[in-house]
């Protein structure tokens, strides 16, 4: 299982480092590009942009299946145990905002509960939702996929027969029914899940010239993510592990955000949240349209529940 899609070509002005504010080639430096404790960079890079990328716009992906995720070549001996970064513009957005009702309730879409029973074996049942257990690859004791565009998370649900979660339900499945603040309870303990290791400054003009064979080493070297369900502390009331730390879970926004993008990224990253606030089910990276491409970002899928 190849844990880096190296097939998308890059547009010739977009192969540059990009700011976690987006704007132009040239792009606008942020006070937040230096590191943080416990946190990470806030560059990247973007793949081609794509239409439904837009604030507002919406649509299905009708590319076919992304096959490159299926390569038989295999990075995962090259890599040690252990982002692309998750990150918080303090600026623009408090990472509490995720979820728009009152305190104390649900996202709205996912009450009442779906009837008990009936989703695959490798899901949990999640609100109206059958969630995978595992992030990308959904396979415990597999090293989950990185760097990675919520594109690429689309098109690699699709042809399981999936769809990339959205927002709601990877805020639903994190909180649980008792509506726990982090997955595992009601506080934050380092560490239960893989959001302690050590940061590591990236090589942004290298990952930039992705998918060279450089830019492929410099995304290893970086790669920090355990093994899925290596912490098994780091689990929900329902079964779902390593929600927060690990990779970035690419999302399907379901609530209003800064830029309104159609996709978020959930769940910090093996070295925590940027700006030092714990990973938690609130916090929330919208500052990014789903063709932006970073070294820690991951996906997990879901289905509706029969």
């Amino acid at each position: 299982m190849a844990l880096f899609d190296r097939s998308a070509a890059l547009h010739p002005c977009r192969a540059v480092v990009w700011v976690w504010v987006l704007g132009a080639c040239a792009g606008t430096p942020n006070p937040g590009d230096a590191p943080a404790p416990d946190g990470g960079s806030d560059t990247g890079i973007e793949d081609r942009a794509d239409p439904g990328d837009a604030p507002e716009a919406r649509g299905a992906i009708d590319a076919p299946p992304d096959r490159s995720l299926d390569a038989p070549r295999d990075l995962a001996r090259d890599l040690g145990p252990g982002p692309v970064t998750d990150v918080w513009d303090a600026s623009r957005e408090p990472p509490t905002d995720t979820a728009r009702d009152a305190p104390g309730e649900r996202p709205g879409d996912l009450s009442p509960e779906a009837p008990a029973g009936g989703c695959p074996a490798d899901t949990a049942r999640v609100g109206r939702a059958c969630m995978d257990r595992y992030e990308a690859p959904n396979m415990p004791g597999a090293a989950p996929l990185a760097m990675q565009t919520a594109q690429n998370g689309e098109r690699w649900c699709a042809a399981r027969g999936r769809r990339l979660c959205t927002e709601a339900e990877w805020v639903r499945a994190c909180q649980g029914p008792s509506l726990r603040p982090f997955p595992y309870g009601a506080s934050y303990v380092r560490g239960r899940c893989t959001d302690d290791r050590v940061w590591r400054s990236p090589d942004w003009a290298t990952l930039g010239r992705w998918p060279s064979d450089a830019a492929l080493r410099e995304a290893a070297r970086l790669y920090q993510a355990d093994p899925s369900g290596a912490r098994p502390g780091c689990v929900s009331e329902e079964g779902v592990l390593d929600l927060t730390g690990n990779v970035a879970e690419w999302v399907a926004r379901s609530f209003p955000h800064a830029n309104n993008y159609d996709h978020v990224m959930k769940g910090c990253y093996w070295a925590g949240c940027y700006g030092g606030a714990p990973p938690s089910c609130a916090f929330t990276n919208p500052a990014h349209p789903g063709s932006f491409r970073s070294y820690e970002a991951g996906f997990r899928c879901c289905m509706d529940a029969p």
